[in-house]
């Protein structure tokens, strides 16, 4: 099966060495896993991370537009 489990991976590597990519990939997990744990305990935080995912997506339905966009809710702030 390789590299790609549930998608292609190439669409995705941005960097010239695999290495960088994944580096980038788990600095991303690292970055935003709090976040993420928080969407999914908080639902005050869920409902407030979906209304700004919708304000950026202008309202429309479907995920094309999901990578590469701000991390508004996330960030470092609030760790620790």
């Amino acid at each position: 099966m390789g590299n790609e489990i549930s998608y292609p991976l190439k669409p995705f590597l941005v960097e010239s060495c695999k290495e960088a990519f994944w580096d980038r990939c788990l600095s991303i997990i690292d970055l935003m896993s709090p976040k993420m744990l928080q969407v999914n305990a908080d639902p005050h935080f869920f409902t407030q991370v979906f209304a700004d995912l919708k304000k950026e997506s202008g309202g429309r339905s479907g995920g094309a537009h999901c990578a590469g966009g701000s991390a508004r809710s996330g960030g470092a702030e609030g760790r620790g």
